[in-house]
């Protein structure tokens, strides 16, 4: 019996290193993120959440790497600094992030989160097959949906004639283009006139908002854009002081900021879903292989402590629809 319980401990001693060694050595994957603004928005927080439900734990067997960055040209060293490192994935927010990255590499998997128009902006050539290396999760995969959200603001907005349209100038993404040029269509069928505001700097923001007023404007309409992802605090700002109605891209800007709605995909599931995505990539499935999704929730979000605040009623109707009312 003896001469049994020593070779079996003789057997676990040689055994364990092994053991050890191989624990020791579990990769630890790396990947990194590129945005702008706060990191502590709801995209992110649904990525890490999805992360760490799919066995991810940061600083053990997962580098995030999510530097926090202010303006779109910033982005560029990030990206180039990512693929000479040569990091597992990229995770883009938006659409113009993923296009920074996909221009600069054709290697590391790109995961955009959040791109309005994918296949417009050109990030991908089919929604079914992406194609090269990059794939992901969208917050509209046409910009049909800016019309909608034009459509909702008249709704909850009935003496809106004169909107304020906010929009990314700078050319990099041309989706942009693609979305004022359908706002531009719809605006006549809604009684809308639109007074265009081309944003492609912080100074634009300050001119364009020192540029409204009651007396021309009755509400502002921001085409989203991660461009304005820190600006629209100041946005808010400036819409509740001269008491005009605003739209926002998010429910954190209508819960955090005070914006008075907002309409659109929930980026907290977008950024969940999108940890799947790298899940994925990183146990080697290619991202050609996994076809970009179209978000499966919208809600309309309404702030009525703004709406007193500005002297705006909101339909009972529209107010019915609301998935989430601010009181």
């Amino acid at each position: 019996m003896s001469k049994k319980i020593l070779a079996i401990g003789f057997a676990t001693v040689i055994l364990t290193p092994p053991l050890l060694v191989e624990a020791q050595q579990q990769k630890v994957y790396r990947a990194g993120v590129l945005m702008i603004g706060s990191s502590d928005i709801p995209v992110m927080k649904g990525l890490r959440d999805g992360l760490k439900e799919a066995g991810y734990v940061e600083g053990k067997n997962l580098i995030l790497d999510v530097p926090v960055k202010e303006t779109i040209d910033e982005l560029r060293p990030i990206a180039k600094a990512y693929i000479e490192k040569k990091f597992d994935v990229i995770v883009a927010m938006g659409a113009t992030a993923p296009l920074i990255a996909r221009e600069l590499t054709q290697e590391i998997p790109i995961v955009f989160l959040g791109a309005s128009d994918p296949i417009g902006s050109g990030l991908v050539k089919s929604v079914a097959r992406p194609e090269a290396n990059v794939t992901g999760v969208a917050r509209a995969t046409d910009v049909e949906m800016q019309g909608k959200r034009l459509e909702v603001f008249k709704e909850a907005v009935p003496t809106l004639r004169r909107v304020a349209v906010l929009y990314n100038a700078r050319g990099e993404n041309p989706g942009h283009a693609k979305s004022l040029a359908l706002v531009q269509k719809v605006a006549p069928a809604l009684g809308l006139k639109l007074i265009e505001k081309p944003i492609k700097s912080t100074a634009d923001i300050e001119r364009a908002l020192a540029s409204v007023s009651k007396d021309s404007t009755d509400g502002l309409f921001v085409i989203c854009s991660s461009l304005f992802r820190e600006p629209i605090k100041k946005i808010a700002a400036v819409a509740m002081q001269k008491r005009l109605a605003l739209t926002g891209c998010g429910v954190s800007d209508v819960t955090e900021q005070g914006i008075l709605l907002s309409y659109g995909a929930n980026t907290y599931r977008i950024g969940h879903r999108g940890a799947w995505y790298v899940d994925r990539i990183l146990k080697g499935t290619k991202p050609q292989d996994l076809p970009v999704e179209a978000p499966t929730y919208f809600e309309l979000v309404i702030n009525l402590k703004t709406a007193k605040q500005i002297g705006l009623t909101i339909p009972p109707n529209v107010l019915a629809r609301a998935d989430k009312v601010i009181r």
